[in-house]
Formats: structure tokens, sequence, C-alpha cells
């Protein structure tokens, strides 16, 4: 009987030490102070393959601020550069070795001109009209498969990033809150265009890890999910701080393996690992 008790017990302890490491604990790492200005909403935090320099956006008008930091978080860049275009998302191109943005609504994908020391001085269309789901939608990029990834509704479509078309093979189908564990009841039907409550809206993030390719921002429970890729379900829970600041809309991106948040407060973007 002793042995039997002994047994459970050990069982009980690593089933709750499971448990318990299925949600980790996110810390702010580090953060980049934009400029004053107009403008309350984060657009996107993207990382230069050239000088590994961050850049980050507000977003909203093309008067809004663009800028970007070291690694330590320390803007370098002057602080009056503006976006220059309407945008929503900002990706870096090997391909075209400068930035590209998604555009609010139909004005579509631009290309940056950079100076040699890295500062946005001029944008061009590169492709036309609504190369995404809704006219606020926020692009992120997945160079492994060099594709441009939004949310719509609780799928996740992918445009090719070299022709901005849709490639519909590559849509994934996001069964929110389930998985393998506790996956949909049989014959559920998910309303897979219905705007998601309690998470953000315009913006999911792609963090290229296998089986947690796709992340969502609870703004109910202050938890990024990541789902997997295959499957769609979910496999990973990230608790922020209790202090952290989540909207329902824009603020949040995924950038160099860190979780970005926008402080509209202090105008900060605000990184966790």
């Amino acid at each position: 009987m002793k042995k039997l008790l002994f047994c459970i017990l050990i069982f009980i302890c690593v089933l709750d030490y499971s448990t318990a490491q299925s949600i980790r604990q996110l810390r702010k790492n580090f953060e980049m102070k934009m400029p004053s200005g107009p403008g309350e909403n984060g657009g996107t935090v993207a990382i230069s393959l050239k000088n590994r320099n961050f850049y980050a956006t507000i977003v909203g008008n093309k008067t809004y601020s663009i800028a970007y930091f070291n690694a330590i978080g320390e803007m370098m860049s002057p602080p009056d550069l503006s976006l220059l275009a309407d945008i929503r998302g900002l990706w870096y191109s090997p391909a075209l070795k400068t930035f590209v943005a998604n555009g609010y609504g139909a004005t579509g994908w631009f290309t940056y001109v950079l100076d040699d020391a890295g500062i946005p001085y001029d944008i061009k269309p590169l492709f036309s009209g609504q190369l995404q789901p809704f006219p606020n939608s926020v692009a992120q990029y997945n160079q492994r498969e060099n594709l441009v990834h939004f949310l719509k509704g609780s799928t996740v479509v992918a445009y090719d990033a070299a022709t901005g078309k849709e490639i519909r093979e590559k849509t994934v189908l996001i069964k929110v809150g389930h998985t393998k564990k506790m996956p949909p009841p049989p014959g559920t039907v998910i309303d897979s265009i219905a705007v998601l409550k309690d998470y953000n809206s315009t913006t999911v993030i792609y963090t290229g890890m296998s089986n947690a390719e796709f992340g969502l921002l609870n703004i109910k429970t202050k938890e990024i999910e990541l789902y997997s890729k295959a499957d769609g379900l979910m496999t990973q829970k990230l608790k922020l701080p209790e202090d952290a600041i989540v909207k329902d809309k824009f603020n949040f991106s995924f950038c160099n393996n860190v979780y970005f948040l926008y402080n509209s407060n202090n105008r900060s973007w605000i990184g966790y690992r």
C-alpha cells in the first residue's frame, strides 16, 4: 500500500510539473522609446539583416514616426523620420535588401529606399491593391518560406512575398483555445471569418519555431498563445507580466525571438522574452 501511495504521489507531482511547464512566464527584456509626436498605435518591429538594428513604427498616417534602435534599445535614427506612406506591417526582404511594408486598405505594398546609414528617405510602390484580408491587417514575414502572413478571423492566410499573390493552400485554420488534449468537439463548426473575441484582431505573429509557428495575443488573459501550423492547435502559452499593456488591435509584434507590445502611455515598444 505504501508503495502504491508513493507511486501515485510521484505521478501527481509529474502531472503538476508538466502542467506548470505549459505556461511560461515572460519578462521584460528591453525597451525602445519612440520619438515624440502624433499617433497612438504601434505597428511593427522588424530587424534589418544588414545592420541588425530594430526598426519600429507608429501607424495610422504617413506622417507618423519610424525609428531604428540598436540591440540595447538606444535610438540611432534622427527623431524626425516619418513613414512616408500609410503603412501597417513592415519586414526586411533578403531578396530586395530593404524593408517592405503593406499599406492601409488597397494602397498595396511598398519598398523603402535606404541610405548607407540605414535611414529611409523614400518609398516606392511594389504591388497595388488590397493584398491583405482587411484594411488594417498587419503583415508578419516568414523568411523561411518567403511568405507574408495575415490574420483573417481565426485563419492565418499567406501571400507570396515575391509576387504579392495569396497562396490559398498555405491557409491555416487556428483552433483557438484548443490543444491536442482538448481538441474541438466532433462536429464543431468554426466560423473562420468572424473577428476573434478577446484577442488582438489585426495581428498574428510568426515565430519560426517548429510546432509553434503562429501566435495570438489574448487580451483577456494577457497571454500569447502559440499554435502549430500543422494542425492549428495550441502548443504553448506565454504569460505576460501584470503591468503589460495589451490592445485589441495593432501594438503587437515579434522580432528576433522577442515578443513586443507597444505602450502608448510612454511611446515605447516593450520587448519580452
